[in-house]
Order: C-alpha cells, then structure tokens, then sequence
C-alpha cells in the first residue's frame, strides 16, 4: 500500500490533486483523473485527511477576509454572494472555509493576524478594492497563497479576479449617450480604489468615443448610500440630466437626495449604478445598472486558489467576469427643454 503522499510525488503532482482525483471532485483534467485513479488502484492507495494535514503542514481550508466592513457579511450585498459562490466552490473540492473581517490592527502586522499566526487558513482570498498594498504584499512575502476579488494591481505578484469593470462601464455610458444625455456627472468614490477607477475611465472612454465632452467627476470618501446623497447636492449645481455612478449604493443616495430635492426620476434626471445589488431592482424605481455575476466571482476565486494550491510557481493569473448592462426605470430620453 502507497500513501498519497508518495503517489503524489511519484506521479509528480500535489496531494491536493490526488486527493480530488480520489475523492471525485472536479479540477482535473479527464487524462490525468484517470491516470491518478489508475496508478491508486494498483498501489491500493487510500487518503486519509488526518495524516495529509500532518504530512502537509497544511490545514485544507481557506480564509475568505473583507477588509473595513461594517456590518456581518451575511447582511452585505455586494460581499454576501460571493461567499456563497465561494463556499460551493471550496466544499466541492474539500476545503472548508473560514470567514474574517479584518481592520486596522491586522493590515498592520499580517504576521500577528490570528488566522496566519495560529494556521488557521493555507491562504486567503481578499475582497476589495482598497486593501492596503503592504498587506497584500507582506502576505505573498511569508508564502501564504493570496487571491484578490475586486481588487488588482500590476506591481502585487497575486492573483485576482475582477468584474468586467471598464467594458460594463462604458456599455452603461453609452446607453445614457444613445439617449442624448450631454449635461452627465459622474459620482465615485477614492479615486485610488481599483475598481472606482477602472469604472471612471470606461464611462470616460465612452464620451471619448463618441466625440463628446468626458463628464466631471466626483469624488467621495467611499461608495455608501450616505455619500450618494452628500455627493448628488454637489452634483445637482451642475445642472445635469444624467448621473452615473460607480456602484448601486452611490445611485440610489443620489436618487433618493433627488427625489427629496423635487426631481421627478427619470424626466428631469436618469440615474445608472454598478453591481445590481438587490435593492436596485426592489427601489421604488428600479436602477439601471450593470449587472456583476458576484457569486460567480467567488467561484472562479475558489478554483483559482486550488490551482494556485497546486502549482505554487505558475504564472500570476487574472481572471476578468463578464457584466451585463441591465435597463430599468431609472434612464429615459434626456427632457427637451425650450
């Protein structure tokens, strides 16, 4: 009898993928499951998940951490259903998962954070577009495997998966364009967050584009509905017909400050948002969004960690989730005037 620990290392691959092979799960390739199975069968090898844990050093689970939350992930809307994608993910290939929201004190010291320090997790899955750098970069540098989720940066060795941030925006642009919109302001938040960005310049793209003049943008401290209602009053002075936002949060404080401003929605202003959170499609007028496949996010994030897992050396991987422009009440042809 052959342990999978010797298995593995004769047939060159992880434990990991002996163990899926053995245990039916997906991952692999049909040539190299029936390889792994056939080679099991005349050695009359078992796995057993006790002894791998000791013979790996290894705690077969991964840590799912939102950076500055503030409230429980299961009441977040943007978070909530990538966890789910996640979870179904990692309890197909059979690691469990751990869940953290982490604050100041961690990104400070990553060595000291609980779940690295006491092995709780063989690596992390980060979500967000504002984790701190240093953090994601002291992580790498003490070989715990990282996966960014909404968050990407081209000087961080990790891998990351990310909406179709840019193209979704720009199709939102153009949709409020085709409707003869030119008086439009934009409302994001920090202009240093990835995702606000690479929203910022698709919806800038497609004015570009289209021969027209790039809207103003506004900046705000986050992506809340709070500071969708501050940022709509500064943006109301503008005098426009058309607000697009980075996210649902931000367009549904702006319509809302709008509405108690005496706007009617949409004959005097239309409104986009980003992500189609819950709450645009349920608002008493439904959002115009671009729509974000969250739990999908989280399980292309749990087959990149696996494979990550796998093959420490591969080549950095990014992986980029298709959008989908969704048109509701909230957008109309811009109001002749005169």
């Amino acid at each position: 009898m052959v342990s999978t620990k010797a298995l593995a290392a004769e047939l060159g691959v992880s434990i990991a993928t002996v163990s899926r092979a053995l245990n039916g799960k997906p991952g692999l390739s049909p040539n190299l499951r029936k390889k792994i199975l056939a080679e099991a069968a005349l050695r009359h090898t078992v796995i057993n998940p006790v002894a791998r844990m000791l013979a790996t050093s290894k705690s077969e689970s991964v840590c799912f951490a939102v950076y500055h939350l503030a409230g429980p992930v299961s009441k977040d809307p943007f978070y909530f259903p990538i966890l789910m994608g996640l979870e179904e993910e990692t309890r197909q290939v059979g690691l469990q998962l751990t869940i953290s929201v982490i604050g100041e004190e961690e990104v400070k010291d990553a060595a000291s954070w609980r779940i690295i320090s006491e092995r709780r997790a063989d690596g992390v899955i980060l979500n967000g577009p504002f984790v701190p750098a240093s953090f994601i970069l002291k992580l790498h540098s003490m070989g715990i495997p990282v996966v960014l989720i909404d968050n990407f940066n081209t000087h961080l060795p990790v891998d990351a998966v990310v909406a179709a941030d840019r193209s979704g925006a720009s199709e939102a642009a153009r949709h409020i364009i085709s409707q003869g919109h030119k008086k439009v302001v934009i409302l994001s938040g920090p202009k240093d967050w990835y995702s606000n960005a690479e929203r910022c310049a698709g919806f800038i793209s497609a004015f570009t584009a289209a021969g027209m003049e790039a809207p103003e943008i506004i900046y705000g401290e986050d992506t809340t509905y709070e500071t969708g209602e501050k940022l709509f009053k500064k943006a109301s002075k503008k005098n426009p017909t058309a607000i697009i936002s980075v996210n649902d949060a931000l367009a549904l404080g702006a319509m809302d400050a709008a509405t108690s401003m005496g706007y009617t929605i949409p004959r005097d202003i239309s409104f986009t948002g980003f992500d189609d959170i819950d709450s645009a499609r349920t608002a008493r007028i439904p959002l115009t969004t671009v729509s974000v496949p969250r739990e999908f996010l989280g399980r292309a994030a749990g087959r990149l960690f696996w494979s990550r897992i796998d093959d420490p050396s591969a080549p950095r991987q990014r992986i980029e989730i298709e959008t989908k422009l969704i048109i509701r009440d909230s957008t109309q042809a811009v109001k002749k005037r005169g």
